[in-house]
This record gives C-alpha cells, structure tokens and sequence, in this order.
C-alpha cells in the first residue's frame, strides 16, 4: 500500500482527499492493488480524473455513458 500511496502523491493534480479516497477503494479490492498501481504507472500523465474514471469503469464497473437507473419510491 506504501506504493501506491507514492504513485498517488506524484499525480499531477493530487490533493490530500483523492489520494485517501484510491487508498479506500484498494482496501476495498485488494486483489485490484496491482492493477491500480500499474495502471499509474502505464499513464504518468493521468490526472486525478483520468484516474478516478478508470476506477469507475475497470474496478467498480460503473459506465458514467450508460449509468444504473435510478428507482424512485413514493413514500
């Protein structure tokens, strides 16, 4: 995890709550550490939101193009 905090801290754009927000998401899969981390390393130019996007897709399987619909109950 020491890793990955040092790639989180040499992002262009980083900020104290983004680099706890990935920390967070890596605890939570942990065996996508590896994963995460060379995906920072393949993209040294990625910014924060490059980044945060990735994790979206490859990680959390989210489509920000085609999201879940929402269910809205009457109360």
């Amino acid at each position: 995890m020491e890793e990955l905090n040092q790639l989180l801290l040499k992002v262009p754009d980083c900020y104290t709550d983004f680099v706890y927000g990935i920390m967070d998401i890596a605890r939570d899969y942990p065996n996508r550490l590896y994963d995460i981390k060379q995906f920072i390393k393949d993209n040294p130019e990625a910014g924060t939101s490059d980044i945060g996007l990735w994790i979206m897709k490859e990680i959390r399987g989210l489509d920000p193009d085609n999201p879940p619909k929402m269910l809205i109950e009457d109360d």
